[in-house]
C-alpha cells in the first residue's frame, strides 16, 4: 500500500499573519493523547533518539522537542501543526505538549497519583513538565471521552477549586491498521469487517489464512502490535472492535469490550494471538510494527505516514483519504451536555456537579456517524477546568477555538490544514455554535 511521509520542515517567521493577542502572556502547560500529536505538535518527535515526548513552541525556553510542521498548508499556503499556529496568532501566549496517552492525561488532569510538574521524559512519564509550582494542567488531550470513575476522582482531588471538567470534542481522525511486509512478498493488504474482526480476535493467526483476501505462500504467523498504558486510540478502535465483532463471526456477544486498555478490551482474544508486543504511544506502536516482520497493529494515519509504513484498506477505503473533502459534519442532537461515557454507555454526569457546570463535559453520542467512507474512525477531546484558570482563561479559551472556524463561516477558512486522515468535525453550523458557546462560557 502506501509508503507517503509527512514532510518536515521549519516554520519560517513571515510564513503567517501574526495576530493580536491575549491581554496576558500564559504558558499553556498540557499533554496526553497520542492520536492528535500529528496535527497538535508535528511530527518532529519521529525524528529524534530516544522518541521524544515533549514539544515546546520557541517561546517556552526549556529544553525539548520544538514543533514541526506537519500539515498541509491552509488557505495562505503556510504549512504548521495546530499549537504553533496558536502561538503566531497569540504571540504571547506559548504552548507546551507531552505525549503521555489518554489515560495518564485524565490521571494528571485529575491529580490522580501524578502532577503536571511531573517530568515528561521517555525514561518515565511522572507529568507535562510544567514549571514547579503548577501540578494541575492547563488543559489535556483525550481520545477516551471522562467516564464516571475519571469524574470520581476530580471530585474528591479538585472540585473544590476547579468546580466541573470542561470536555470539547475537537478533531476526528482516522485509526489505520499498518503491518510489516513478510518474506512471502506482502506489499499490500485489502481487509473487509469480518477480516479485521478474526485477526484481533485472534482467529486468523497466519498470512498464509485462506480466508484472507490475498494470502501468502508458507507460513507467516501474525503478530498483533498494541498499545500497553491506557490510550484512547485504543478506546476508539475497541469500540469498533466491539460495534462490529461482537456477537458475529463465531464470537461471543461481549467478545470485545470497548476500554482505554487493549489488554483489558481485548482479553479473551490475548491468549488466541500466535504473538504480540505491547508499545508506549502510537508512535512506539508504529515503530515496532516497522520492525517486526508479519505484524499488524493500529494507529493514527498521520503518524503511520510520517513513519513510511505500509498499511491496510479495509472496505476498499484508504484512511489517508479520510478528512479530504474537509470538514466532518455531525448532527447538532449528538453533542451531547453532562454525559460521561462508560465502555460503549453514555451516563450522566455526578450529581454533585451543580449546572451550569456540570453540561461543560460535552460528549459526541457513540453512535454519531465519524465517517461514512473509512469506518475506524475516532473523535479526539481537549478537557481543562471550568473555574480556576486565573489569567490563564483567555488564552485557554482561545487554544480551544483553534479547532472551530469563525461564526459565521468565512471562505477562506483560516485555519491550518490538518495532516493526512485528520478531520476538523464542525461542519455544520449549529454543532459549531454549540460548541463554541461552551468554551466561551465555560473556561473562567
Amino acid at each position: 500500500m502506501h509508503r507517503n511521509k509527512l514532510h518536515v520542515g521549519l516554520l519560517a517567521a513571515t510564513a503567517v499573519l501574526v495576530f493580536a493577542g491575549s491581554a496576558n502572556a500564559a504558558d499553556l502547560y498540557g499533554g496526553g493523547a497520542t492520536f492528535p500529536a500529528p496535527a497538535y505538535v508535528g511530527d518532529l518527535y519521529n525524528g529524534t533518539s530516544p522518541v521524544a515526548k515533549l514539544s515546546r513552541d520557541s517561546a517556552i525556553t526549556l529544553p525539548a522537542v520544538s514543533f514541526s510542521v506537519a500539515g498541509l498548508g491552509n488557505s495562505t499556503g503556510t504549512k504548521i501543526p495546530v499549537f504553533q499556529d496558536f502561538h503566531t496568532r497569540y504571540s504571547a501566549d506559548a504552548v507546551s505538549y507531552c505525549q503521555t496517552g489518554s489515560g495518564t492525561g485524565k490521571k494528571i488532569l485529575n491529580n490522580d497519583g501524578i502532577f503536571a510538574n511531573g517530568a515528561c521524559s521517555p525514561a518515565g512519564i511522572t507529568g507535562f513538565s510544567s514549571i514547579s509550582g503548577q501540578a494541575a494542567p492547563d488543559f489535556i488531550g483525550t481520545d477516551a471521552p471522562i467516564a464516571t470513575p475519571d469524574y470520581n476522582t476530580f471530585i474528591a482531588n479538585m472540585a473544590s477549586t476547579r468546580t466541573a471538567i470542561v470536555q470539547i470534542p475537537v478533531l476526528a481522525g482516522a485509526i489505520a491498521l499498518p503491518f510489516k511486509d513478510t518474506v512471502g512478498g506482502l506489499t499490500s493488504v485489502a481487509l473487509n469487517t469480518e477480516q479485521v474482526c478474526r485477526i484481533f480476535a485472534g482467529d486468523i493467526k497466519n498470512w498464509n489464512d485462506s480466508r484472507l483476501t490475498s494470502p501468502v505462500a508458507g507460513s507467516h504467523p501474525i503478530t498483533i502490535v498494541y498499545r500497553s498504558e491506557g490510550s484512547g486510540t485504543s478506546f476508539a478502535f475497541t469500540s469498533y472492535l466491539a460495534a462490529q465483532c461482537n456477537g458475529k463471526f463465531g464470537l461471543a456477544a461481549d467478545f470485545f469490550k470497548p476500554n482505554q486498555s487493549y489488554a483489558t478490551a481485548a482479553a479473551s482474544a490475548l491468549p488466541n494471538y500466535s504473538a504480540s508486543s505491547a508499545q508506549a504511544g502510537n508512535n512506539g506502536v508504529v515503530s515496532k510494527v516497522k520492525a517486526t516482520t508479519d505484524a499488524i497493529g493500529y494507529a493514527d494515519i498521520a503518524e503511520v505516514l510520517s513513519q513510511g509504513v505500509m498499511y491496510a484498506s479495509v472496505n476498499g477505503y484508504d484512511p489517508a483519504t479520510f478528512g479530504s473533502t474537509g470538514p466532518v459534519s455531525l448532527a447538532p442532537a449528538s453533542l451531547l451536555s453532562a454525559k460521561v461515557l462508560d465502555g460503549a454507555t453514555v451516563g450522566d454526569v455526578p450529581a454533585s456537579v451543580a449546572a451550569p457546570a456540570r453540561n461543560c463535559t460535552r460528549l459526541v453520542a457513540p453512535t454519531a456517524t465519524i465517517s461514512a467512507a473509512y469506518p475506524i474512525a475516532a473523535v479526539t477531546y481537549l478537557a481543562a477546568y471550568n473555574a480556576g484558570n486565573g489569567t490563564k482563561a483567555t488564552a485557554i479559551k482561545n487554544l480551544f477555538k483553534q479547532f472551530y472556524g469563525p461564526i459565521p463561516a468565512t471562505n477562506p477558512d483560516p485555519r491550518v490544514a490538518l495532516p493526512t486522515g485528520y478531520a476538523y468535525i464542525d461542519g455544520n453550523t449549529l454543532f459549531r455554535s454549540s460548541a463554541v458557546g461552551s468554551i466561551n462560557s465555560c473556561i473562567n
